[in-house]
């Protein structure tokens, strides 16, 4: 069952990373910088947490639960949650799902996430691990 499970989450990822690779959007957007609050590490992985300043959403938390693709270190599939709370108290959350690769100390994460307010959103972010930044771009779809 085990094996079935490796298998399954490798095909997915590998769909979306060809998708993500092939995808050129267009039309609306909106880009956030931030900063990394935290790292932790695995030996699968890690988990990645970043805070920003997001629009609409107001002050943003989001998670990075990063799975090392055992054949190839430098990338693999992650997934996580983010919630944001605007000025007026209001909370949004959503569940983030993609594919990353690392060159160096950057690394660049390919997601979709789903989020409370009925948006799908296609998400392109660059993390520089030296620099502990964060650029993201959001493709509402």
């Amino acid at each position: 069952m085990k094996f079935f499970k490796i298998i399954l989450v490798s095909a997915v990822a590998g769909l979306i990373s060809l998708s993500a690779m092939a995808h050129d959007p267009k039309g609306e957007s909106f880009s956030l910088s931030g900063k990394i609050s935290s790292v932790e590490l695995t030996d699968e992985g890690g988990v990645i947490t970043v805070s920003a300043e997001a629009g609409r959403y107001g002050k943003v938390f989001l998670t990075y639960n990063v799975k090392l693709n055992p054949a190839l270190p430098n990338q693999g599939y992650f997934s996580g949650r983010g919630v944001g709370f605007n000025d007026d108290g209001n909370r949004e959350s959503g569940s983030r799902q993609g594919v990353f690769r690392r060159e160096g100390s950057i690394m660049k994460f390919y997601s979709l996430d789903d989020v409370s307010d009925g948006r799908l959103n296609y998400c392109e972010t660059v993390i520089n691990l030296r620099t502990e930044t964060v650029e993201m771009t959001f493709y509402p779809f």
